[in-house]
């Protein structure tokens, strides 16, 4: 008998079995004094040189919003971390003995989609559990007449399938806290009201980063939605193509700001993105009313400012091989 089944980490195939499980079980007496702990780990067992662990949570992963499933994982134990550059790949079979009827049987999970998604441990020692938020619900578990708990005594197993392997191709190399001091650029846009057309600023760079310089963009006309009746503005990084590997990412979080220059109450919008193709810039259709802004004007000029602040970096092509 198999059937599928949905869990919240994909597709789910359930069978039965008459098989015992080859690499480890894990009996339990008086299950209902385990109910009260949130977490049982079993001991460890060696597969392909790593330790490895059950993580049985008896009602429910609570981080991961079950109360009516029992949840059951794999872990990786010991203290041998996995070498820079390689990967720890399992396939598993849970089991959970039936004795119903004093015919012993095995009710198996295991993913159904394995062959094309396999999970994958990385350098560190526990790279995470692998398993089922909802292995069997409490009802049917602790229902006598399904077999599963009798006199209180219940019976766990697995079978784990290890591979390793080096990671090929490209990668990428992501540095954070790259910057972590805020850059501030002026652009002062004289003779203000004879544009018509998008103006640009100098490039400038942040602070010390000169892996890229970066641009303001004014559109006095608007953009997009803003045409019309808003000033639209912008911040680019300044030819990325020549700067940049293809691929790369710019994480920064920067405030742009048209300045008061009558009254001081300076118009400003904030943001935090990651800066890549096709979105190399950002800024706002509407940043400010085309009207609001001739109140913000001396001697027709008008005054921007950006504060940048370069939070991280990822290059790709770098090879993890």
């Amino acid at each position: 008998m198999a059937g599928l089944d949905i869990d919240r980490n994909g597709l789910v195939l359930r069978s039965v079995s008459k098989k015992p499980p080859k690499d480890y079980t894990m009996k339990i007496v008086s299950f209902s004094s385990l109910k009260s702990e949130d977490r049982y780990e079993s001991g460890e067992f060696e597969i392909e040189g790593y330790k490895w662990k059950l993580v049985l949570f008896p009602s429910g992963n609570k981080k991961h919003n079950v109360n009516d499933h029992i949840s059951l994982y794999l872990e990786m134990g010991g203290q041998k971390a996995i070498e820079t550059g390689s990967i720890v790949t399992v396939d598993y079979k849970f089991f959970l003995l039936n004795r119903q009827k004093e015919k012993k049987t095995y009710l198996v999970l295991e993913d159904a989609n394995k062959k094309e998604k396999k999970y994958c441990f990385y350098r560190t020692i526990v790279g995470g559990l692998a398993g089922f938020d909802r292995f069997i619900s409490i009802e049917d578990f602790t229902d006598a007449l399904n077999g599963y708990l009798i006199d209180d005594t219940c019976e766990f197993g697995a079978d784990v399938f290890v591979s390793k392997s080096r990671r090929k191709g490209k990668g990428e190399r992501v540095s954070m806290n790259l910057n972590t001091i805020m850059y501030k650029h002026t652009w002062k846009v004289t003779d203000f009201s004879k544009f018509d057309t998008p103006s640009c600023s100098q490039p400038f760079t942040a602070a010390d980063q000169k892996y890229c310089t970066w641009k303001l963009v004014l559109y006095p006309r608007g953009l997009g939605i803003g045409k019309g009746s808003h000033l639209s503005v912008f911040l680019h990084v300044y030819e990325p193509e020549n700067q940049l590997p293809i691929g790369s990412k710019i994480l920064a979080e920067y405030t742009i700001r048209i300045m008061d220059q009558i009254h001081g109450k300076h118009r400003s919008i904030k943001g935090k993105k990651w800066f890549s193709a096709p979105f190399w810039s950002w800024g706002h259709y509407q940043f400010i009313t085309q009207e609001a802004n001739a109140a913000c004007l001396k001697k027709d000029s008008c005054i921007l400012e950006v504060e940048i602040c370069i939070l991280g970096l990822s290059i790709p092509g770098i090879s993890t091989t």
